[in-house]
């Protein structure tokens, strides 16, 4: 048996507690079909300016999305590849018909 050093697995746990609040599980949803500006996902997750920002700052410091200024707005997007696998995983758990594919498609 092969056997996982605790410092990776202290790293898998950190990395679940930082989407594995609502806000940010609906952010990073959100941000799989590309970037968006802070009033667009403030509208999308129907969080308050100041909670998305609390959220938006815990996801970048960990290094899972990055932000980009483009003229007065602020758009978001996911940097690391990883959790866009790790939410698409959780899409076909938790939300299968978003998964299913449309008519026409293979």
């Amino acid at each position: 048996m092969d056997v996982i050093p605790k410092e990776n697995i202290n790293q898998a746990s950190e990395g679940l507690r930082a989407i594995a609040h609502e806000v940010r599980l609906g952010v990073l949803c959100h941000l799989m079909n590309g970037p968006m500006c802070v009033s667009e996902l403030k509208i999308a997750t129907g969080a308050s300016q100041s909670n998305l920002s609390q959220h938006l700052m815990k996801m970048r410091l960990m290094g899972i999305i990055s932000n980009e200024k483009r003229g007065q707005q602020v758009y978001y997007r996911i940097t690391n590849p990883e959790f866009v696998e790790l939410v698409h995983v959780l899409k076909h758990i938790y939300c299968p018909e978003a998964c299913q594919p449309s008519d026409g498609e293979g």
